[in-house]
């Protein structure tokens, strides 16, 4: 096995880590919240959660700069040109940035779970994508759409739940 694909893993089982928390994190928060009242359980289970988003970051962004020294020595830079590429940079900036603000308690919650729910995939899906004719700026306007849409929804999730009295 290579060093490229070792880099290559780490940077699929830091990007499952990171979606499959951030998904968990969203269902068990909103579950957990309905009734305004975490119990110590609860936090004990979204703690763990937020550990496993934390680490999926730290493979991702690991990793990525992994990437960018193995394109830099081995003269393989043009892709550091290319829209999906700078968009994927930009979506794991905003994660790195939305992690430090909700941890220093500076970004509201309601506002850092749909930028990090969104931002996830939106990894996700550029990575898997890869190359597109889609302009750097229209691969970000795409994101912030979902990101506003994704805020919308668990909004209306949230109240939904916090109404019913079916849980």
């Amino acid at each position: 096995m290579t060093f490229y694909e070792l880099l290559i893993i780490m940077h699929i089982i830091g990007t499952v880590l990171g979606v499959g928390a951030a998904t968990f994190a969203e269902i068990h928060y909103t579950r957990f919240n309905s009734d305004n009242i975490l119990t110590d359980d609860e936090k004990k289970i979204l703690a763990i959660t937020y550990t496993v988003m934390r680490t999926g970051l730290f493979l991702l962004v690991l990793s990525g700069f992994s990437f960018l020294l193995y394109a830099r020595l081995t003269e393989h830079v043009g892709i550091l040109t290319s829209p999906s590429f700078l968009a994927k940079m930009t979506v794991v900036g905003v994660l790195v940035g939305n992690a430090l603000l909700l941890q220093a308690r500076i970004m509201p919650l309601a506002i850092g779970a749909a930028v990090s729910l969104t931002s996830w995939y939106a990894a996700l899906v550029i990575g898997v994508i890869g190359r597109t004719d889609a302009t750097y700026v229209e691969i970000l306007i795409y994101y912030v759409i979902a990101t506003v849409l994704i805020g919308i929804a668990l909004r209306w999730i949230r109240t939904r739940l916090h109404t019913s009295q079916n849980i």
